[in-house]
């Protein structure tokens, strides 16, 4: 913009200069030529071949073609000192106009503006233009927000996002510093409080007792409707052994979610072990085997538009269900079918103790701005069983994949039937 400005003042004044000089130069050579000729008739002279009358009527000649093609003979001296003096005023414009702008822009500009906003740092160019992140090039982002987070550390966005992030990757200590930073910074958000509960929970291997229980109380007392604050509460009583308050938090859960839906099921269902006393017998025995908390449902998320989410059940193959452990890690995450690499939207938990496992995914499980399942009109559905709890693939663990589904899609099946080698 500046060198657009400065165009329109220069280039004018340049061009106006460069008519003058030529306009000064025609002058001269009409000059230079009447001396040329005057002095071949002075040299015609002196050899004898005119008279001095006839050099005196040819001198008188040419003198009156030099009046009528320069009225005004400007002495060559005088005309090229101004020449060089529009380049100096226009060195002088330039470096003063753009010394001006840059001292107004500091003083009332907002030089913020040029640093990009909070998000996952862009990754290294691949080698296509559509070439999908590698599971290093995603890592790598993730860390480079975590510098990011370091340097600039009263930003709550970027650490809510950073959180959810490592908790993605299966990294719970970084994920749960990431949300204390952000609940310091964010006090009373109910949805924040349960996803540190959440993570907080995994971390200390399905135990709710200490931080994850204050933790659940403040997003309650918060939002007492929050969907997953009630999902872990009575998680958290089922574990306890304590029947009636359990009761009273699924009970207050399902009326909640849409009747029609997979998650009203999935809490009916819940809700009658717990009166018969089977999910009180199963969450005992998890804890002595040293499983995880029960799964949840999916009422974890608030509901969200048609198409903003995809739901269905996560199936084990048999022949493999001796390769399951106490302590692996069940991974269930919505990738693009054209598009990135990076999940649009990750589930975590400890492994089921029974199969099949209702899932759902949605945009609110994203792990960045605008990469999320609404984002693209094709995706499918991975689940995995990872033994050391990690979110990148290692050798041994147990995965299946869903076809190619549009979001909104539900009674999505993925069954878990091979080995990565």
């Amino acid at each position: 913009m500046l060198c657009i400005a400065l165009a329109f003042v220069l280039l004018p004044l340049l061009r106006r200069q460069r008519g003058e000089a030529a306009e000064i130069s025609d002058e001269a050579s009409n000059v230079a030529i009447f001396r040329a000729q005057k002095r071949e008739l002075d040299e015609d002279f002196a050899r004898g071949a005119i008279s001095a009358a006839e050099r005196d009527t040819a001198v008188a000649d040419l003198g009156t073609r030099l009046i009528a093609e320069v009225p005004v003979v400007t002495a060559p001296v005088t005309a090229a000192v101004p020449a060089k003096r529009p380049w100096i005023l226009a060195g002088l414009l330039a470096v003063a106009v753009g010394i001006s702008a840059f001292a107004m822009y500091r003083s009332i500009g907002t030089p913020a503006a040029l640093q990009m906003d909070t998000a996952l740092p862009a990754p290294a160019p691949a080698a296509g233009r559509d070439a999908p992140l590698s599971d290093m090039q995603i890592l790598a982002m993730v860390d480079s927000l975590a510098k990011k987070m370091e340097a600039n550390p009263s930003d709550p966005r970027g650490w809510i996002l950073l959180a959810r992030s490592q908790a993605a990757l299966g990294r719970m200590p970084e994920a749960v510093q990431a949300f204390e930073r952000a609940s310091k910074l964010v006090p009373g958000d109910a949805q924040l409080l349960a996803d540190y509960a959440d993570a907080t929970v995994m971390l200390q291997q399905g135990n709710f007792e200490g931080k994850p229980m204050v933790l659940i109380k403040q997003a309650l007392k918060a939002e007492p409707n929050n969907m997953k604050a009630l999902a872990l509460a009575g998680t958290a009583e089922i574990k306890a052994g304590r029947r009636d308050a359990a009761l009273k938090y699924w009970e207050k859960l399902k009326t909640l979610v849409a009747k029609d839906s997979d998650d009203y099921r999935e809490i009916e269902n819940i809700i009658a072990d717990v009166k018969s006393g089977k999910a009180l017998m199963a969450a005992a025995a998890d804890s002595a085997q040293g499983r995880g908390p029960v799964p949840l449902p999916n009422p974890g998320t608030p509901p969200v538009a048609p198409g903003a989410s995809v739901s269905g059940r996560v199936m084990l193959d048999p022949a493999l269900a001796a390769k399951v452990a106490a302590g692996d890690t069940l991974f269930v995450f919505a990738r693009a079918v054209n598009g990135p690499k990076m999940p649009l939207a990750v589930l975590r938990i400890p492994v089921p103790a029974q199969w099949p496992y209702a899932f759902e995914l949605t945009d609110a499980m994203a792990m960045a701005p605008g990469m999320n399942l609404s984002s693209f009109p094709q995706v499918t559905i991975d689940a995995r069983i990872s033994k050391a709890g990690n979110a990148m693939p290692q050798a041994g663990d147990l995965a299946g994949q869903s076809a190619p589904i549009a979001p909104g899609a539900r009674a999505v099946v993925v069954n878990i039937a091979r080995v990565l080698p």
